[in-house]
C-alpha cells in the first residue's frame, strides 16, 4: 500500500513539472539576463523541457548556489542555471541566442516572435484546450514569445505582460511569416483533388488576402466557387458582400488625391439642432446639451494626447484640447448613435438607420477594414494624425469613434 501511495505522489510530482499553469495576475517577474534551457529536474540538464530568451520574465520559486527553480510564462515549471535576474527589461539580447527559436525580424530590434499557421485560431484563457477561447487569432497575426516548450503539444503564452487578460497558442500552430503566394500554391494545389483540404487551403487564402487587398478579389473569387463546388454553405461569412469590399478596396488612391477627398466630405455632427464640427465645439454648445463636465476621458490612449477635459452625455464625449489658433474647442471622440444623433458626411446623414452598404458604396474607395478580427468595422485616415472609426451591427450604423497615432 505504502509502495502505491508512494509511486501516485511521485507521478503527481512530474506531473505538475510538465503541465503548464496559469501564471497568478498581477504579479511581477524577474528577467533573465541571457537566454537558456529549463530543465524538468533539478541537476540533470540532458532533457531541456524549453528554451527561454533573453531578458524572459521568470518567478523565483527556490534557489541554489547553482540553480533558480522558475516559473516561466506558459506556468512551466523547471529550473535554470543561476544568472543574475533584472527587475527590467532593456531590450538586450545576449550572445548566441539561437534564432531559429527567437527570431526578431531582419533587423534583430523586434520581440522574438512567430506567425499563426492556422485561420481562426482559438486563444485560450489558460494553457489547455479545455479552457475557454478568450478571441481567434487570424492566420499570419504576429505573436510575441519569450519561452519556447520543447516537448509535444507544448504552450506558448501571447497575452499582456501581467497576465491580467492571459492568452495561450499552442506552439504547433506557430512558424514563420506565410506570403499570399505561398498559400495561393498550397490551395492550388489541393483544388479540386481534395474537398476537405480544398476548403481548409481557401479558409486560408481568405484570411491572408484580407491583409494584402490586390489579392483579395482574387481570393474571394476561389472561396466562393470552392464552397459553391463543395454544396456547402458558411451563414458565418457573406461572400457576395466582402466581395463588394474587394472592389472598392482594390483602387489605392494617391495621399494628395486621399486627403482632398476626406476634407471635402466637411465631417460633422448634429444632435438636437446643434451642429459640431471638430476644433470648432464650444463649452456653450455642450451646456446646451446637457453634457456634463469631466477632467479626465476614461480609456484615453497613453500616448502623448492629453486634452485638458471633456463632456460626457450617455452617447457622446467630447475633448477639450488647444486647437492651431491657441483657442480651447472640443472634437468628437466617441458616438453612439442611439438618440438621434447624425454624422454628416457630404451628402449622407447617417444617424443610428443608416445602412452599411450604403456607407460602402459611398465611400468605400476611402475606408480600410481588418474584416477577420473586426468585421464590420471601417476606417478613414484623418490625415497623418489618426483615423476615424466607424462600427456597424447588424447592418446599421451603431457607433464612431476618433483614434490618434501615439
Amino acid at each position: 500500500m505504502l509502495k502505491k501511495v508512494f509511486i501516485i505522489h511521485c507521478f503527481l510530482v512530474c506531473w505538475s513539472l510538465q503541465q503548464a499553469v496559469a501564471q497568478p495576475a498581477g504579479e511581477h517577474p524577474r528577467y533573465t539576463s541571457t537566454w537558456g534551457y529549463l530543465y524538468a529536474e533539478s541537476g540533470n540538464e540532458k532533457d531541456p523541457m524549453g528554451i527561454f530568451a533573453t531578458e524572459a520574465p521568470v518567478y523565483v520559486l527556490d534557489s541554489s548556489d547553482t540553480q533558480y527553480k522558475v516559473q516561466v510564462s506558459n506556468g512551466d515549471i523547471g529550473f535554470i542555471a543561476r544568472q543574475p535576474l533584472q527587475k527590467a527589461m532593456f531590450g538586450k539580447k545576449s550572445p548566441g541566442e539561437p534564432l531559429q527559436y527567437f527570431y526578431r525580424g531582419n533587423s534583430g530590434g523586434q520581440c522574438p516572435h512567430y506567425y499563426v499557421q492556422v485561420a481562426q485560431l482559438r486563444v485560450r484563457r489558460s494553457p489547455s484546450t479545455a479552457s475557454t477561447a478568450v478571441r481567434r487569432a487570424g492566420l499570419n497575426e504576429m505573436v510575441c514569445i519569450d519561452y519556447v516548450p520543447l516537448y509535444t503539444d507544448g504552450w506558448v503564452y501571447v497575452g499582456d505582460h501581467f497576465h491580467e487578460n492571459p492568452e495561450y497558442i499552442q506552439m504547433k500552430f506557430l512558424g514563420a511569416e506565410l506570403t499570399y503566394e505561398q498559400v495561393l500554391t498550397a490551395y492550388l494545389a489541393v483544388k479540386g483533388k481534395d474537398q476537405e483540404r480544398e476548403l481548409a487551403q481557401v479558409g486560408r487564402l481568405r484570411e491572408i488576402a484580407w491583409t494584402t487587398y490586390p489579392h483579395l478579389k482574387q481570393a474571394l473569387t476561389y472561396w466562393k466557387e470552392s464552397y459553391a463546388n463543395a454544396g456547402v454553405v458558411d451563414v458565418k461569412v457573406d461572400i457576395d458582400f466582402e466581395l463588394l469590399l474587394a472592389n472598392k478596396f482594390q483602387h489605392e488612391l494617391q495621399a494628395a488625391a486621399y486627403a482632398a477627398k476626406v476634407k471635402a466630405l466637411k465631417l460633422h455632427f448634429e444632435w438636437k439642432g446643434i451642429s459640431l464640427t471638430d476644433g470648432k465645439i464650444t463649452d456653450t454648445q455642450m451646456e446646451q446639451l446637457a453634457l456634463r463636465r469631466v477632467a479626465e476621458i476614461p480609456d484615453m490612449p497613453e500616448c502623448g494626447w492629453e486634452p485638458q477635459y471633456g463632456y460626457a452625455g450617455p452617447n457622446m464625449v467630447v475633448a477639450f484640447e488647444e486647437n492651431n489658433k491657441g483657442l480651447l474647442a472640443g472634437s468628437m471622440y466617441k458616438l453612439f448613435f442611439r438618440d438621434g444623433e447624425q454624422l454628416i458626411l457630404g451628402a449622407e446623414h447617417m444617424d443610428g438607420n443608416y445602412g452599411e452598404k450604403d456607407f460602402v458604396n459611398h465611400f468605400g474607395e476611402l475606408l480600410s477594414a481588418d474584416w477577420i478580427s473586426e468585421p464590420h468595422v471601417y476606417r478613414m485616415q484623418n490625415g497623418d494624425a489618426g483615423l476615424f472609426i466607424f462600427r456597424f451591427v447588424d447592418g446599421k450604423l451603431a457607433s464612431y469613434e476618433c483614434m490618434y497615432y501615439c
